[in-house]
């Protein structure tokens, strides 16, 4: 018996993983046509400040699955560009709380319509159930893929 070839572009999380990519490239595609220079990944951490701002640096990483080195990068930059700012915690210099300045909150509401406009054109055809479904499948993959990880 002739085993199959195994074929990576087969597998759900090499799917999966083209999938996200073509989002993060549509998404910020359109934030740049409308005159916004924000990866997904800084639109991740303006949102999530938006309505929860002074979080810890840690738990924005956490909560956005990137690692130190990573969402350092990610707020260095904007801190450049004035959308955030860190401020080290009173008891722990090593820790530090981020906030959204002024120019970070004008900013989120400007993307918003744009990141519901991108969210619509994703669901487009899809019916409320198919994609109830789906949320549950993508749900239960990534309940799979913890309790794998913790063995």
């Amino acid at each position: 018996m002739v085993k199959e070839k195994f074929r990576v572009e087969e597998n759900l999380d090499y799917l999966v993983s083209v999938v996200v990519q073509n989002m993060k490239n549509s998404l910020y595609r359109d934030f740049r046509e409308k005159g916004h220079n924000i990866t997904p990944e800084q639109w991740s951490v303006l949102a999530k400040l938006y309505y929860e701002d002074g979080v810890y640096q840690k738990q924005i990483g956490d909560s956005l699955f990137k690692d130190k080195p990573t969402i350092t990068r990610i707020l260095d930059l904007m801190e450049k560009k004035n959308l955030i700012i860190r401020i080290s915690d009173d008891k722990d210099r090593r820790k530090s709380k981020v906030y959204l300045t002024q120019d970070g909150k004008d900013l989120v509401n400007e993307l918003i319509p744009i990141a519901e406009g991108f969210q619509a054109r994703l669901t487009e055809e899809i019916p409320g159930e198919e994609l109830e479904q789906f949320t549950r499948i993508l749900e239960k993959i990534s309940e799979n893929t913890s309790k794998n990880s913790q063995l």
